[in-house]
């Protein structure tokens, strides 16, 4: 009896042990202000060079415009629906740039005052009906408050479920890239986000 006793004691300590340890290796270092900034910032770049990848288009369609164009001033429809459609695509891929930079600053504030991240993680799930375990899932892997906040949006934007859009994002690296395959249209995603920081 005193040995299954003892036996059972070593064996609820070690038990705790190893659970204290488990958890402590488990925890990920918090990253520092600057590197939460350098990350935003890496995102914010890839979304970038597809805004500049739309201007490059639109820049190509000017030039053929002058190049087709009659000498006597005359309707060319062809032209100005390939100019609806790039500025269309131009201003999805600003919007979505400029969503990302504005939600920047909000990581930039969580970075500096972690306490914060509950009061934002609490407003994503609410706001985006979303499961605090995907989220929760999501930071582990590294993803920053802009790209879950940006992905949700584009998923609500687009009615296409959040883990597609996310899923489509490993690949792609790119929001502003990601908001024109999804089809989204201009100020849409302003209009899923609206409300979420009142």
């Amino acid at each position: 009896m005193k040995l299954s006793a003892s036996l059972i004691l070593t064996l609820a300590v070690g038990f705790v042990v190893g659970f204290v340890f488990a958890k402590q290796s488990y925890q990920q270092p918090t990253p520092s202000v600057e590197e939460i900034v350098k990350k935003v910032q890496d995102e914010i770049d890839a979304s970038g060079r597809q805004v500049v990848m739309e201007v490059w288009a639109a820049l190509q369609l000017l030039k053929e415009a002058v190049k087709e164009a009659p000498v006597p001033i005359a309707p060319m429809p062809e032209l100005e629906r390939k100019f609806a459609t790039v500025g269309e695509r131009l201003s999805v891929a600003v919007e979505t740039l400029l969503t990302q930079t504005f939600i920047g600053a909000v990581e930039k504030t969580t970075a500096a005052m972690p306490e914060l991240n509950y009061l934002v993680f609490e407003r994503v799930v609410q706001f985006f009906n979303a499961s605090r375990e995907d989220v929760q899932r999501m930071r582990e892997k590294g993803l920053t408050w802009s790209s879950i906040i940006v992905g949700y949006g584009l998923a609500k934007a687009s009615g296409k479920p959040a883990k597609d859009v996310f899923a489509a994002y490993e690949k792609e690296k790119s929001w502003s890239k990601m908001a024109l395959d999804l089809g989204v249209k201009p100020q849409t995603l302003g209009k899923a986000l609206h409300g979420l920081f009142p």
